[in-house]
């Protein structure tokens, strides 16, 4: 029985933590969409999510200017 307690316990502080943070980052506005981009953050941290690299205009190749 104290397994399980231990486990709830600590399942309810990573969850807790996970929500200080997002609401610490982003605010309490659009608290969904933004817990959300935490959580593919945090699966690209622990490897489960491959790491998506941002596309700009600096990452095309334009011909050399004669």
């Amino acid at each position: 029985m104290a397994l399980i307690r231990n486990l709830f316990w600590i399942a309810i502080f990573l969850a807790s933590t996970f929500a200080f943070t997002v609401l610490f980052e982003h605010g309490p506005t659009d608290f969904i969409p933004n817990a959300k981009k935490e959580a593919d953050v945090l699966k690209q941290m622990m490897g489960i999510k491959p790491v998506e690299r941002r596309k700009d205009d600096s990452d095309k190749l334009t011909p050399p200017l004669h």
